[in-house]
């Protein structure tokens, strides 16, 4: 019985399969990748729901808001005081490097000076009569966390919060914890936020007097005039 002869691939044949199989990791990366444009597009419309969601809740409760997002974590939430609070129109005293101004550390060092000085002022003013004490001192806003079933602490898996620039910044924070006040009387900060998944990013455009949201495709970076354009009736 004749054995048959074993025939291998022609040239043409292994060029045509490797065609094959670079298509197919084509279409399997640009798969992925899609998938990724998807999830960092839904991320940054769930946080631009959020940011929109404080400020409606500000309005229709007549309370402060603030957003709190950590960038160090890669999540955030929601917080709100019933106390009256005003926005100082100098920046903040923060680190550098994109490190965020602590104002956990502050507001405690506050705390305790103010605590302080109330102690020495009573002890002072024994003896001396109602009149002669000095009077109290106006409370300061304590914010505590906000939560319901349309706001809850979110925590971002797939995609980052890259950072964070509001007109009281001397620099765009990547590191620590940024904030977003939100205000009884209709207004809010102006604010660029970014977040990304590798090297592509979406950038939210947070404007002061309307609380509207814009999510752009792309790093888009803040404009020349950002920190007194539609600034009017800040506080």
């Amino acid at each position: 019985m004749r054995a048959h002869r074993q025939r291998g691939m022609t040239l043409i044949e292994i060029m045509v399969v490797c065609a094959i199989m670079a298509l197919a990791a084509g279409a399997a990366v640009f798969g992925l990748r899609s998938v990724g444009r998807a999830s960092l597009r839904g991320s940054a419309a769930q946080l631009a729901s959020a940011i929109r969601y404080c400020y409606d809740r500000s309005v229709t409760t007549n309370a402060y808001f603030r957003m709190v997002i950590d960038l160090n974590a890669n999540s955030y939430w929601i917080e709100k005081s019933e106390e009256r609070m005003l926005l100082g129109r100098e920046k903040e005293k923060s680190p550098g490097k994109g490190i965020a101004f602590d104002r956990d550390a502050i507001e405690k060092e506050r705390e305790v000076k103010e605590n302080a000085d109330e102690q020495r002022m009573r002890e002072r003013g024994q003896g001396l009569g109602v009149a002669l004490e000095p009077p109290p001192r106006p409370k300061r806003a304590k914010f505590q966390t906000f939560s319901d079933a349309a706001a809850k602490k979110v925590q971002l898996k797939k995609v980052r919060l890259f950072d964070v620039y509001t007109p009281r910044q001397r620099e765009a924070y990547k590191q620590g914890k940024a904030y977003l006040y939100f205000f009884p009387d209709g207004h809010t900060e102006r604010a660029v936020v970014h977040i990304a998944d590798g090297e592509d990013f979406y950038t939210l455009l947070v404007s002061p007097l309307t609380g509207k949201v814009e999510v752009r495709s792309g790093r888009i970076e803040p404009e020349r005039d950002f920190d007194t354009k539609g600034q009017e009736g800040a506080r």
